[in-house]
């Protein structure tokens, strides 16, 4: 049996370019404090063998900071043997920092050429490969040859799952079932998988350490536990020191801006500071109805970001907005002259909705410069 941590997708250095720049440099040194703390509690566990299966890097360019950070806490397992199978973003080649760290002895980076470590101490083998280039159009889990079935047989690599046409090493289930392997740690799906089985090969996608954005929701972490011959035992473990969430909240038929505010700081309540939150607001609203992340509150006690998309329909008192001879009754018949000359449900259609909506905010004297923009 052998005790053994698996990450993936660590992404050191991200540029994090759709935040301000102070912000970047936050969630940068965040990133970094992740993934500290998952090397600590990978000592604390004893764990004995640990993979990095592919980008460990965002890129080719790495910081002097978190050169020294990698040097400095790898060496702090020096009883656990690390194994790091370079991936799509991180490719073993000549531009690659895995040339220009010093690492520690503890650490092996595999490259181009699929091989074997043997371990004599826990008669376990730790196979793996790493990508030489962005662009990786074999399968990372054929081609070897298991030399002692009798130990445990571990690979570790990074791969896409079940898409026959990647570029970044695709792997198909029949290809895990034929491997003979008793684990395959993999990278590059940055939501966890899970433990799953083909044929009694276990394998399993760690995710990401940390989200980056809103296209990686929830907590992020690794796996941790033990492996031996016909037996998987892992558990997930949360590492990331924020999370990203997009909910979808219906303000329908409510009839004021305060009701509307109040449910939507009901339905946020068990998200706190440690969360960026994107909220869908659906239903149907008056005019004048549209609401900016400021009036939902900041602080204590809601998420440190909030992004509202608004996909809300209108229905204001048309009625009176026909006969009225205001600028917003103009500004309305001009409106729905255009409306009724687009086909309906088109993109077209909805962005004259859309700008309906805002027209007739704007002339009730609202605020529209932070709503930001309408998404079809």
């Amino acid at each position: 049996m052998a005790r053994i941590f698996h990450c993936a997708d660590i992404h050191l250095d991200s540029p994090f370019s759709l935040v301000s720049p102070k912000e970047a440099e936050q969630r940068k040194r965040e990133l970094r404090a992740a993934f500290t703390s998952a090397l600590m509690f990978a000592k604390q566990q004893k764990s004995e063998l640990l993979f990095i299966s592919g980008d460990l890097f965002d890129c080719e360019y790495v910081t002097r900071d978190t050169k020294e950070m990698l040097v400095s806490e790898l060496g702090k397992l020096k009883e656990c043997r690390i194994f790091i199978s370079p991936g799509n973003h991180d490719p073993y080649n000549d531009a690659s920092p895995y040339k220009t760290i010093d690492f520690p002895e503890n650490v092996h980076i595999f490259g181009e050429e699929k091989e074997c470590v043997c371990i004599d101490e826990l008669g376990v083998d730790v196979y793996g490969v790493g990508f030489g280039t962005a662009v990786y159009s074999k399968s990372p889990v054929v081609g070897y040859r298991i030399k002692n079935p009798d130990r445990i047989n571990i690979l570790v690599c990074h791969g896409e799952l079940s898409n026959p046409l990647s570029t970044n090493g695709p792997i198909t289930k029949n290809e895990i079932a034929a491997s003979g392997f008793d684990y395959i740690a993999l990278g590059h799906a940055h939501k966890p998988s899970g433990v799953l089985c083909e044929n009694g090969v276990y394998y399993a996608y760690p995710g990401c350490i940390e989200g980056r954005g809103f296209d990686e929701t929830g907590y992020k972490g690794a796996l941790y536990g033990t492996v031996e011959k016909g037996k998987v035992h892992l558990n997930f473990e949360t590492f990331s020191k924020r999370r990203y969430e997009i909910i979808s909240i219906d303000i329908d038929v409510i009839q004021s801006r305060a009701q509307a505010l109040e449910h939507i700081r009901s339905q946020i309540r068990s998200y706190n500071s440690d969360t960026a939150l994107r909220i869908i607001l659906t239903g149907r609203v008056a005019e004048g109805f549209l609401i900016s992340e400021g009036e939902i509150g900041k602080g204590m006690g809601f998420p440190y970001r909030l992004e509202i998309k608004d996909r809300t329909t209108l229905e204001p008192d048309f009625g009176e907005l026909e006969q009225s001879s205001t600028l917003k009754g103009v500004f309305y018949r001009f409106m729905r002259e255009h409306m009724d000359n687009c086909t309906p449900a088109s993109e077209e259609y909805y962005i004259a909705l859309q700008a309906l909506k805002y027209g007739l905010c704007a002339l009730d004297e609202r605020n529209v410069i932070d709503f930001g923009e309408y998404e079809i």
